[in-house]
């Protein structure tokens, strides 16, 4: 018998019957889906933040082969 064998699966739950287990229910999955959505704000945010930290990186490396080079005329290198 392997670790994820068909024998001595766990039953299914019962169904939660009655208008009070439905609105357990719903409400369970209205918060699952609530969170759900501000994970995807979350991801959204941080694809934006990594986006805006690339483009800050970009135009300090060209900054500083900016100054290099300035740097390099200065003492008539180039």
């Amino acid at each position: 018998m392997g670790l994820f064998s068909a024998r001595g699966r766990l039953s299914q739950p019962a169904a939660r019957e009655g208008p009070l287990g439905r609105t357990v229910q719903a409400a369970i999955q209205n918060t699952g889906r609530g969170m759900a959505a501000g994970l995807r704000e979350a991801r959204l945010a941080a694809i934006a933040a990594t986006n805006d930290a690339r483009v800050v990186a970009l135009l300090l490396l060209l900054a500083a082969v900016a100054l290099g080079l300035e740097m390099a005329a200065s003492f008539h290198l180039i």
